[in-house]
């Protein structure tokens, strides 16, 4: 459903959003003729167990890669601060620092929404990450990894919302990444 101000409201927003943001990212980098290859999946059973994404990165052997989700928007009350940060719908996608994310995949990925005039929001997690972000990183040898979400209100309920704009800026975003990579580069941190 669309909401004043380009919001949308929905049941799922989250599994939806994320397909959304990748697909449209890789019609972007499709049109810009990338140095690497470029693989995308959109996995199934993350709330129970990750399983998904565990076949899927096992199978697909990435280099790098960026998992997509949602995270908790704190513009709101009832939400804490100190427990999920300051995350705003509308002010873009937020990178996720943390256990699960690649230092080198994390400044790229900030170096290029700074290139392109991306608005991003960065966060910290403290712990391993509850989504695919945690067994991407750990399947076979290790894999680089990133975490790109888009703000939710209102998550795991049947009135999600979110920002129209995030979601493009998402995209945005992870096709400016997956542009930028060529042979030379390094996600050695």
């Amino acid at each position: 459903r669309e909401l004043r101000n380009g919001r949308l409201s929905g049941v799922a927003m989250d599994d939806r959003t994320g397909v959304w943001v990748i697909f449209t990212a890789l019609r972007m980098i499709h049109e810009a003729n990338p140095t690497a290859a470029v693989t995308a999946v959109s996995s199934v059973q993350e709330e129970i167990g990750l399983r998904g994404a565990t076949t899927s990165v096992y199978n697909v052997n990435p280099h790098v890669a960026i998992a997509v989700d949602v995270t908790h928007a704190t513009d709101c009350p009832g939400i804490d601060h100190n427990e999920y940060g300051k995350i705003s719908l509308g002010a873009g996608p937020v990178i996720v620092r943390g256990a699960n994310a690649n230092p080198r995949v994390v400044e790229l990925l900030t170096s290029r929404a700074q290139e392109h005039d991306i608005p991003i929001q960065l966060n910290a997690l403290a712990r391993p990450a509850s989504n695919d972000a945690a067994t991407i990183q750990i399947s076979r040898g290790g894999c680089a990894t990133g975490l790109v979400t888009i703000p939710n209100r209102y998550m795991h309920s049947p009135v999600e919302v979110i920002d129209e704009s995030d979601l493009h800026h998402a995209a945005k975003l992870i096709a400016e990444f997956c542009l930028s990579i060529d042979e030379h580069t390094s996600f050695i941190p």
